[in-house]
């Protein structure tokens, strides 16, 4: 496989932990404010608070961005060994 490959997949990788911790977070402040309109609490007026979890409570979220780094890595290390290969072949 090209070298581009593995720093498309190592992007994809972690834009893609990016997105589930956003949307954790975006359902979070909607479950919220469902709760608050009285929607459903039936009327009821409990405070909530919002219950953020941290990066790393979610396995997907750090594992996603951990292989993404390692992935963006091998083929910026590769590129730049090959780039070298070639100098010393000239």
């Amino acid at each position: 496989m090209g070298n581009n490959i593995y720093k498309i997949l190592g992007t994809i990788f972690m834009i893609t932990s990016g997105l589930i911790y956003t949307t954790e977070r975006i359902i979070e402040k909607l479950s919220g404010a469902i709760h608050a309109a009285g929607f459903a609490s039936h009327g009821a007026s409990v405070p909530r608070t919002f219950n953020y979890d941290g990066f790393f409570d979610n396995f997907f979220i750090w594992f996603f961005f951990l292989l993404g780094i390692l992935i963006l890595s091998y083929g910026f290390t590769k590129t730049t060994s090959k780039l070298k290969t070639e100098q010393l072949k000239k």
